[in-house]
């Protein structure tokens, strides 16, 4: 039997309520930390109790990556005044001592500084644990506008004993299109005994950078697109994983016992494999990697691997630029040195192909026992990506799943013809038990 008393619905509410509010403070605090800024504010209207309760989240994620997918260069004037109202009002409101995650993730350059700067105040002045700068442009400037400068009186007020105080506690430090310096961040390596992630993109004041110290606890790091990077020295027993995607510079590693995931790779005269490119000393650890991603620059010679063994290596990574390429299967000599890889990524950049595809001879059969998948990411459908699709699926007894992916950003009848030609190949000789995935 329903009972519809309106009476004793409202008192199972106001139960439930209670016993809600009834929890501790911190969990209901833990509890609005899962929610967006947004979530969180809008429980202010529960009850008398909740109201103020949201500005004491330990958690301020200002990420509105959303509103950046439909930014122009029209609204980008409006937009930035509606972030900046946004996150102003939210730190003018917020009640926390300590905060756990202070991230700010718009397109904002210099002109928006002294915001910026006084967002930095606020975070530094609570302790935050992990903090995120990040100001990549959303939309293509005919001139790109100068970027935020790191303000050498914040790093000045972090040098006293009271900002030592306030930067101690931080463990993560992600910097993108921010210019900061090697010394300043080597100020924050060697002055947060927590440091552990340390992120820089798009820095172009950063020359040089030494990360020494068996007692340091880094375990990330990343350095991308950092152009005049001259110098680069890592000896950190922490360290698990390391990404580096710019131009050649002086580079010494050392004392990295624990270095299991590698990125490594450039532009027009960067690191990598192939057309003179160079991967350094970091070769000498190949043997201890688990992960594995290079840039690779194919063309019409053949590309030269490092002559070493990866056995501890289970996904292994090629970005392919190829121009002018003939084939593929150059990329199998390196599978030769990965006895027990599990998982292969091509992600192709091709500009052109070569009108003949290399004879397949120069290739003979080398089984792969171990690997289970292949992501072919920029598939086409051209007869050099078939050839090393056929490749695999003849050599990889273990194969279970091989996904073949366009890139969204090409056009509908590129997508479609590259899906038909995927379509051909799972007719034609896909070994039983190996599932093809094509998006």
């Amino acid at each position: 039997m329903i009972d519809d008393n309106p009476n004793k619905v409202l008192l199972e509410d106001e139960i439930l309520e209670d016993r809600l509010s009834q929890l501790p403070f911190d969990i209901l605090v833990n509890i609005l930390n899962l929610l967006t800024l947004d979530e969180a504010a809008r429980t202010s209207v529960l009850s008398h109790k909740w109201k103020h309760l949201w500005k004491y989240t330990t958690i301020l994620d200002f990420d509105a990556s959303g509103v950046l997918m439909n930014v122009t260069e029209d609204t980008m004037e409006e937009d930035r005044n509606w972030y900046i109202y946004w996150v102003n009002e939210v730190l003018s409101s917020h009640r926390a001592l300590y905060i756990d995650e202070f991230r700010i993730n718009f397109d904002l350059d210099v002109s928006y500084e002294s915001y910026i700067t006084n967002w930095i105040y606020s975070a530094i002045s609570r302790k935050v644990k992990r903090f995120e700068l990040s100001f990549h442009p959303a939309v293509s400037w005919q001139t790109l506008p100068e970027i935020y400068t790191f303000p050498q009186v914040v790093y000045e007020s972090l040098k006293t004993d009271i900002g030592l105080a306030h930067v101690k506690s931080l463990r993560s430090l992600i910097f993108d299109s921010v210019n900061i310096t090697g010394e300043m961040l080597e100020f924050f390596i060697y002055n947060c005994p927590y440091l552990d992630q340390l992120d820089v993109a798009c820095s172009h004041n950063l020359l040089g950078l030494k990360v020494v110290g068996s007692e340091l606890k880094l375990k990330y790091l990343d350095i991308v697109f950092c152009n005049n990077l001259e110098e680069l020295e890592l000896s950190c027993p922490s360290l698990l994983s390391f990404k580096y995607f710019g131009p050649i510079i002086k580079f010494t590693i050392t004392n990295v016992p624990q270095l299991q995931d590698v990125s490594i790779g450039g532009g027009v005269g960067g690191h990598g494999l192939g057309n003179g490119r160079v991967l350094g000393p970091i070769v000498n650890y190949f043997c201890q990697l688990k992960n594995l991603e290079l840039f690779v620059e194919l063309n019409e010679e053949s590309v030269q691997f490092p002559k070493c063994e990866l056995p501890a290596l289970r996904h292994l990574t090629f970005q392919i630029c190829a121009r002018r390429c003939s084939s593929f299967l150059d990329l199998t000599c390196m599978l030769k040195s990965c006895p027990f890889l599990q998982k292969l990524t091509l992600k192709m950049q091709v500009s052109q192909y070569s009108s003949e595809v290399r004879s397949r001879h120069q290739f003979p059969k080398h089984f792969h026992r171990h690997l289970k998948e292949v992501d072919m990411i920029g598939f086409s459908g051209n007869p050099v990506e078939l050839e090393l699709a056929r490749y695999l699926l003849e050599n990889a007894t273990a194969l279970e799943q091989l996904l073949l992916e366009p890139w969204v950003f090409e056009s509908e009848a590129t997508i479609e013809a590259a899906r038909e030609e995927a379509r051909k190949l799972e007719e034609a000789i896909l070994p039983p038990g190996v599932k093809l995935y094509i998006h």
